[in-house]
C-alpha cells in the first residue's frame, strides 16, 4: 500500500489505473455509483400510508426505515447474515406500531416499482471514471450490500441505463446470503474472478466504496486492496467527541481548565477523563454494552515525555477497567498501549491555519511500541481534533501495517465549524497559561504533572522568563523539579534542538549549582 493512494476522490483513482496494478475493479453500489432519490422516499411513504390506511407522517416512515436499515447494517458489519427483504419491511411496520397482517410480497413489489419510477441519481464522477477505465480492458464487478431494494431490481435499474453490460458480474448480499465485510462475500468474489483470471492474485483486485468498514477494512482484511471514496472528510474513521466547537467565543467546556490541562494539571485531566468515559458509555459504541474480548487504549503519540492526552487516556483506561471489573466481564482483556512519535518539532501547530498544520504534521512518523493483535479493538484517545491531521497520520500507520482492527477515535473536543480558523486551538491552549507567571502558579500544586507542551514552553521562553521560572521554583523548594525537568528534556533529545540551545546551557549550569548545593548540605 506504500506506493498507491488508498483514499480520496474519483480523480485520485486514475493514477491507480494508469499504473496497471490491478486486473479487476470491484465497486460498491449505494453512495458510490448512485445516490438516493428524495422523491422515492416520499412516494414510498405515500404507499405505506395508503396500504395501511394510517395517517403516518412521511417523517415517521422515513425514521422507521432509517432505524431498521441502520440495525441491519450493524448486523452485517459484525458478520451477520443478510436478512430477507420482506423481514426488513415487517420490522419497519412493527416500528411504526402496525400490528395487522399485510401482504409483504405485494408491498415489496410496489416499492421496487416506485424505485424504478424514481431511480437513484447516478454519480457523474463514477460514470467518468468508468468510461476512463473501460479501454484498459479490466474486468469489472459490483459487490454490494442490499437492504430494502433487491439485487434483481438494481440489475433492472442498471439495464434501464445501459450499464448492465459494462459489468462482468454482480454480487448482491440478498442473493448470496452474506454482505460485506463478511469473508464469505469476498471469497465468492475471489471464486468468480478465477473464471476470468485463473491465476489472479488477491493484490491484483481492488474494491472501491464509501464505507470504511464494509468497503475498506473488509476487503483489505481478506487480502484485496481497497480504496475509500471520501469528499470533504478525508479520514477513514469518524471523529467522536464529548464537545463540539461551533462558536469561537462560547464553549461547552472551560477554556481555562483546558489550558491548565494542557500544561499539566492532573486534577483537570481526571475530570476530563470522567467526562470522556461517560460519553463513551452513553454513546453505546459496542451496542447493548457488549464489550469486545480484547481492548487496547492509546493516547496520542509521544516519545518519552507524556502529552497531556496521555493523562486523559490513562484516566479513561482506569475507568474502563473499573467498569469491566464491576460488570463481571472477566473474559475481557484490557491493556494500555503506546504509539511512539519518531520525530519532534519546535513549531506550535496550535497557532497555524489548517494548511500549515497539515504540511507540518503529515510528515510525522509514528509506530506502535507493540502492534495490536488482530482481534483487539483499538481506542485512540486525544484531547482535541481541529483538522484531523494527527488522526490522518495514525490512520496512515494503520493502513501501512495492515492493522485493520475495529478502531474508535475518541476526543474530548473537536472543531465542527469550518469557518472557525484552526488557530482556535492556540486560543484554548493559552486561555489560562499565557505567561511564565501563570505557569508558575500551576506547577506549585501537587496535581501538576510534566507534559511535552510545558517543557517545550519553558525551553522556548525568553532568557528573563526562563531564569525567573527556575529561580522561583528553586526558591519554593519544589523538590527535584529541576532534575526531573532536565532528565525528561534530555530523554526527548531537546538538548539537540537549536532553538533551545541557549536555555539548555543555562539549565545545565543551574543543575550543576544545585548538585553542588546538595553536596554541601549533605556534609
Amino acid at each position: 500500500m506504500d506506493s498507491i493512494v488508498y483514499k480520496g476522490s474519483w480523480a485520485s483513482l486514475t493514477s491507480i489505473v494508469s499504473k496497471n496494478a490491478y486486473l479487476h475493479f470491484s465497486f460498491d453500489f449505494w453512495n458510490t455509483m448512485v445516490f438516493p432519490n428524495p422523491l422515492f422516499k416520499e412516494k414510498r411513504a405515500e404507499l405505506i400510508s395508503q396500504l395501511t390506511n394510517k395517517n403516518y407522517t412521511p417523517e415517521a416512515i422515513s425514521k422507521a426505515f432509517a432505524k431498521v436499515g441502520e440495525e441491519h447494517n450493524r448486523l452485517i458489519e459484525i458478520g451477520g447474515k443478510n436478512l430477507p427483504i420482506q423481514q426488513l419491511y415487517q420490522r419497519v411496520l412493527i416500528d411504526l406500531g402496525w400490528a395487522e397482517k399485510i401482504d409483504l410480497t405485494d408491498l415489496v413489489q410496489k416499492v421496487e416499482q416506485i424505485f424504478l419510477q424514481f431511480p437513484p441519481t447516478l454519480c457523474e464522477d463514477f460514470l467518468s471514471f468508468l468510461n476512463f477505465l473501460l479501454p484498459f480492458e479490466k474486468t469489472i464487478s459490483i459487490t454490494s450490500n442490499t437492504a430494502f431494494i433487491s439485487g434483481a431490481t438494481i440489475r433492472e435499474f442498471l439495464n434501464n441505463y445501459s450499464l448492465a453490460g459494462k459489468f462482468d458480474f454482480c454480487l448482491f448480499s440478498d442473493e448470496v446470503g452474506y454482505g460485506k465485510p463478511a469473508v464469505e462475500m469476498f471469497q465468492l468474489l475471489s471464486l468468480r474472478l478465477e473464471e476470468y483470471h485463473p491465476e489472479i492474485r488477491l493484490t491484483e483486485v481492488i474494491h472501491i466504496g464509501d464505507n470504511p468498514v464494509t468497503d475498506f477494512i473488509g476487503p483489505m482484511k481478506f487480502g484485496f486492496d481497497s480504496f475509500l471514496l471520501t469528499s470533504e472528510q478525508y479520514l477513514i474513521y469518524p471523529r467522536h467527541a464529548v464537545h463540539s466547537i461551533k462558536d469561537p467565543i462560547r464553549y461547552s467546556f472551560s477554556p481555562e481548565e483546558y489550558s491548565r490541562f494542557k500544561f499539566g494539571d492532573f486534577q483537570v485531566a481526571e475530570k476530563f477523563s470522567f467526562e470522556l468515559f461517560n460519553y463513551f458509555i452513553q454513546s453505546g459504541f459496542f451496542g447493548s454494552n457488549q464489550l469486545p474480548e480484547k481492548i487496547v487504549v492509546y493516547s496520542s503519540p509521544y516519545s518519552q515525555i507524556p502529552t497531556a492526552s496521555y493523562f486523559l487516556a490513562f484516566g479513561f483506561f482506569k475507568l474502563l477497567k473499573d467498569h469491566i471489573d464491576a460488570s463481571g466481564a472477566s473474559g475481557v482483556h484490557l491493556r494500555f498501549g503506546k504509539i511512539d512519535r519518531c520525530q519532534t518539532y519546535t513549531e506550535d501547530y496550535g497557532a497555524m491555519d489548517a494548511t500549515e498544520r497539515f504540511n507540518l504534521i503529515k510528515n510525522d512518523t509514528y509506530k506502535f511500541s507493540q502492534e495490536p493483535e488482530d482481534d483487539e479493538c483499538c481506542i485512540f484517545i486525544d484531547d482535541i481534533s481541529i483538522t484531523g491531521s494527527h488522526q490522518l497520520v495514525v490512520e496512515n500507520m494503520l493502513v501501512k501495517n495492515r492493522c485493520l482492527n475495529q478502531s474508535i477515535f475518541l476526543y474530548f473536543a473537536k472543531l465542527d465549524e469550518l469557518t472557525i480558523p484552526a488557530s482556535i486551538e492556540n486560543v484554548l491552549n493559552f486561555s489560562f497559561v499565557d505567561s511564565i507567571e501563570k505557569l508558575l502558579e500551576l506547577v506549585t500544586f501537587d496535581s501538576f504533572r510534566f507534559t511535552t507542551r510545558m517543557i517545550k514552553y519553558v525551553l522556548n521562553a525568553s532568557e528573563n522568563d526562563f531564569n525567573l521560572f527556575f529561580e522561583t521554583v528553586i526558591q519554593r523548594r519544589k523538590k527535584d523539579f529541576l532534575f526531573d525537568f532536565y532528565d525528561l528534556a534530555l530523554s526527548n533529545d531537546y538538548h539537540k534542538i537549536e532553538a533551545y540551545q541557549k536555555n539548555w546551557g543555562t539549565l545545565e549550569e543551574m543543575k550543576k549549582k544545585e548538585n553542588f548545593s546538595r553536596a554541601l548540605s549533605s556534609k
